[in-house]
């Protein structure tokens, strides 16, 4: 979120502060969403709910606060939620410096992508909503390994050495 809240203000676009306003209240509309129908937690659902819903949260700002419709912001929401799922959570040695801060990173490019690609078609043909991506991230965390929530204990955390 600060990455792509950066790059609509000072850091790129120059939108007046109203308008970057405006897409936080629709990204924490978002965030509520997810967080009353999934989670937001990376310990119980993985990095799909933590970085995914952040950059859900991001794109939907973005397209708010580009003017477009409120299907855009859902549609770009969607897909940017939608490319996170089943991410698993695997902090190397237990720091989340490895991998989270280049899945943040990324997550941020996925806002963007989001909005680009949900302002770019046609909001109504749209073949996946919003509600349902958020019911497969409950769905996928439920079902998900717990060693592969926030633990260290899967995934990278146990593939890498560090010496």
């Amino acid at each position: 979120m600060p990455a792509v809240v950066y790059a609509l203000g000072e850091g790129g676009r120059k939108a007046p502060k109203e308008k970057i306003s405006q897409g936080m209240l629709t990204a924490v509309g978002v965030g509520y969403l997810c967080k009353h129908n999934a989670t937001l937690a990376a310990a119980e659902g993985g990095c799909q709910a933590e970085i995914g819903v952040a950059s859900a949260m991001g794109a939907a700002l973005v397209a708010e606060a580009m003017d477009t419709a409120p299907q855009v912001a859902a549609n770009a929401a969607e897909a940017a939620l939608e490319h996170h799922l089943g991410m698993t959570c695997d902090p190397v040695a237990g720091f989340v410096q490895i991998p989270c801060i280049e899945r943040c990173a990324f997550g941020a490019v996925k806002a963007w992508t989001g909005y680009m690609i949900a302002n770019n078609e046609i909001p109504a043909n749209r073949r996946v909503d919003f509600d349902t991506t958020v019911s497969a991230m409950a769905l996928t965390a439920k079902e998900m390994n717990s060693k592969y929530k926030e633990t260290s204990e899967g995934g990278l955390a146990v593939s890498v050495t560090l010496c």
